[in-house]
């Protein structure tokens, strides 16, 4: 992919209540640095504008300080991209409400969709899934989301209702049940289909997968995305080796 061309956005999901890890999981000071800086810093050359979506005013306010601390002020100079941050507009309904707010708030057609405790995310799962999304936008594709597929070929082996066809490829259900929502790309133009979701109580990213007509599902392991990409940092003692 040409990085001038710059195409594409960033929405970064910070809004989580953060329970299991008994702080605000973002701003957590891992290898000098808050957990969000990595994933923003890797972004660079990569994409036209990002957008950290957080669930009150507040926390908005103290990652601008934290951020702003760390980057010596002027956070122009320490990313090439435009960084925006935005409120919930519709507060406690998880990552999907996240992802709409994000979609309203981006300049660009599609989004990379990332957690913010994910700051091992590599730049090259960044640069190739933005390189599988350029391969594929002549056929208007919705998404592109991984998923994965080692140990679930036995798991569900006598499950009538998951069985691989010949080629041995996996029923798309069983694509979604297995996939990477949080990890993945979203067109904007869907924006309806989470509304849709939301006004019906139904929060689960996995539902707005269901809902896309064309969407593009990527196999991890398959020396293109690796298990390592998707690792996260959900309690106090994941942390204990890097804080």
């Amino acid at each position: 992919m040409d990085n001038g061309q710059k195409l594409y956005s960033c929405i970064v999901l910070s809004g989580g209540m953060s329970r299991r890890m008994g702080q605000d999981k973002g701003s957590m000071i891992i290898q000098e640095k808050p957990m969000i800086l990595h994933i923003l810093e890797r972004l660079n050359y990569k994409i036209n504008d990002a957008v950290i979506v957080l669930n009150d005013s507040e926390r908005i306010a103290n990652y601008q300080s934290l951020l702003d601390q760390y980057c010596d002020g002027d956070l122009r100079e320490n990313f090439d991209y435009s960084l925006k941050f935005a409120e919930d507009e519709i507060k406690g309904k998880g990552p999907v409400s996240g992802i709409m707010t994000g979609l309203k708030n981006i300049r660009t057609d599609y989004a990379l969709v990332l957690p913010c405790d994910s700051p091992f995310i590599s730049e090259g799962f960044i640069e190739t899934m933005f390189d599988l999304l350029e391969g594929n936008l002549s056929s208007n594709v919705d998404a592109i989301i991984p998923f994965h597929i080692k140990s679930n070929k036995d798991k569900f082996k006598d499950n009538d209702e998951f069985n691989f066809d010949d080629a041995g490829e996996m029923p798309l259900e069983m694509k979604i049940q297995n996939s990477e929502p949080l990890h993945s790309i979203y067109k904007k133009e869907n924006l309806n289909k989470i509304e849709g979701l939301l006004k019906e109580d139904s929060l689960y990213v996995k539902s707005f997968i269901r809902s896309l007509e064309n969407p593009l599902f990527i196999e991890v392991d398959n020396k293109v995305l690796f298990d390592g990409d998707f690792r996260n940092f959900n309690r106090k003692e994941d942390l204990e080796e890097l804080i």
